[in-house]
């Protein structure tokens, strides 16, 4: 009588229980294109809004992803929030500012002329004037510049007294203009005194012209 003998039955635990490996770690890849420009166009003023926009794009791509760039789209923003910031101080001191007469009537404002220059036409409304050279047919031709007392304040003298004031000038100057010959018999004065408004732009000044009675001037007024 023979007696067979089977192997022992494995204790431990089967193929199929066994845990199953970890997944290899997930390959970062290339850095975000997005990131990369965020903090390139970040260092160029006029580009700042792009790369905010591209910053944002570049943190919403990254953070699921793990692709890199994390932290260049950080650094891109960071830098355009500081050139925002400068932005808009710079913005907010220019709007304090009081302006010159240049800027503020754009060079076109009689206030803004000069001794000897000539014009054909004045706006009341902006005091702007059309210049035209003084040996062709114009209306004015401005003979003195004066600026006005009180004029390193920002108190309004009123516009009685700078009337009074300008033409008083303006008188002065044309007999100075005429000290040594007789002024032509159509020729007329006119006076230029800046408005409240134009005082507090710091046009301050008193401009004096010369016109004619029988129509445009062709020529410079000699003396």
């Amino acid at each position: 009588m023979s007696e067979s003998v089977l192997p022992p039955k494995p204790t431990g635990p089967s193929y199929q229980d066994a845990p199953l490996p970890p997944p290899p770690p997930r390959a970062a890849g290339k850095t975000n294109g997005f990131a990369i420009a965020s903090l390139v166009l970040a260092f160029l003023p006029i580009s700042v809004l792009l790369s905010v926009i591209f910053g944002v794009l570049a943190l919403s791509q990254t953070r699921p992803t793990g692709q890199r760039g994390r932290g260049l789209a950080i650094a891109g923003l960071c830098v355009s929030g500081a050139w925002l910031l400068l932005i808009a101080i710079a913005v907010a001191i220019g709007g304090f500012a009081p302006a010159s007469d240049d800027v503020a009537v754009g060079g076109d404002s009689v206030f803004a002329a000069q001794k000897g220059q000539c014009f054909t036409t004045y706006d009341e409304l902006t005091s702007n004037i059309a210049k035209v050279p003084c040996d062709e047919p114009h209306h004015s031709e401005i003979y003195g510049l004066v600026a006005l007392p009180g004029g390193d304040t920002d108190a309004y003298p009123g516009d009685s007294t700078l009337s009074a004031q300008a033409r008083d000038y303006c008188e002065a100057e044309q007999r100075n203009f005429f000290a040594t010959t007789t002024p032509p018999s159509d020729l007329v004065m006119a006076v230029y005194y800046p408005d409240e408004g134009s005082w507090q732009h710091r046009r301050r000044s008193a401009v004096c012209t010369f016109e004619s009675e029988n129509g445009a001037l062709t020529a410079p007024v000699v003396h």
